[in-house]
């Protein structure tokens, strides 16, 4: 289930990438785009199925990269208003334009941008915390995180 090793993440990274493109920017011009997720939404059951499996999808790569419980709820809140917004009425206000909506709401894309940014700031170590602790560059490292030099948190993939 996790990633255990820089190998692993890289895959993560893949997917998590594919899928941003898929759901929120298939189609590009510019900076706006359109994706499944959008043309979807306009497609009773359909768009609500896509963006839940999707979404589903996006947390798991974050439950795989092991990222933090902050990251993986932030991502949860926009997947969630995402697929609410495939639902017509679901959310007071937007009725019939909940089509619209979604396809302006890229919670998809941003969900994956998020766990993207996390990821590039977290120190990825393979092995277990025993294993690295014989090895130079960990108490180089761990000697940057104590004088302030180093701000990125360490996930140890073993």
């Amino acid at each position: 289930m996790f990633a255990r090793s820089h190998a692993d993440l890289h895959n993560v990274r893949q997917g998590v990438g594919k899928l941003k493109n898929l759901s929120d920017r298939l189609i590009g011009v510019g900076p706006f785009g359109i994706g499944l997720d959008g043309v979807l939404s306009f497609v009773p059951v359909a768009g609500v199925v896509y963006s839940a499996v999707a979404g589903g999808l996006l947390l798991m790569h974050g439950v795989r990269a092991r990222a933090s419980m902050e990251t993986l709820a932030h991502m949860g809140v926009l997947l969630v208003i995402d697929t609410l917004l495939d639902v017509p009425g679901a959310l007071p206000g937007v009725g019939v334009a909940s089509g619209i909506a979604d396809t302006l709401f890229t919670g998809h894309k941003w969900s994956a941008n998020l766990l993207l940014k996390h990821m590039d700031d977290t120190i990825y170590l393979e092995g277990t915390r025993a294993q690295a602790k014989g090895r130079p560059d960990y108490a180089e490292l761990m000697a940057n995180i104590r004088a302030g030099r180093e701000k990125r948190r360490i996930v140890f993939l073993g």
